[in-house]
């Protein structure tokens, strides 16, 4: 059985996760790392930090209840492949979460996007049968 792949697109805080290398080279010589990394995350708007801590609850959650059965990739809405994504599926709002690139939850709908998950699990598992 291939895991159900599950894009999410929403505005990630990019400060947290990737770091320009030529700054970062600066900034551990310098010994600011630290700080550096603090005072960009410090400019983010507080909803995206909160989307952002609610994504990997969602996603904590999700690789409970599925385990290997399902794998993420996060798309941060405004980079090239996020605004492709959002010009090919259309969510009404973000973050949209698309699974196996067919269906998709925009929101924090997560009974639904539970179901078109179960749903596409089936469909695999009839598949194989």
């Amino acid at each position: 059985m291939n895991p159900i792949n599950v894009e999410v697109v929403i505005p990630t805080l990019t400060a947290l996760s990737f770091e320009c290398k030529a700054c970062s080279l600066v900034t551990h010589q310098l010994k600011v790392h630290g700080e550096y990394i603090q005072d960009c995350n410090d400019d983010y708007p507080k909803e995206w930090k909160e989307e952002n801590a609610k994504l990997f609850d969602c996603i904590k959650y999700l690789k409970e209840i599925y385990k290997h059965r399902i794998h993420f990739r996060i798309i941060d809405a405004q980079s090239p492949v996020g605004l492709w994504k959002q010009i090919i599926h259309r969510p009404s709002k973000l973050p949209a979460f698309i699974i196996n690139k067919k269906d998709i939850c925009v929101g924090w709908e997560m009974d639904r996007l539970e179901l078109l998950i179960d749903e596409r699990i089936k469909e695999d598992l009839n598949f194989t049968k």
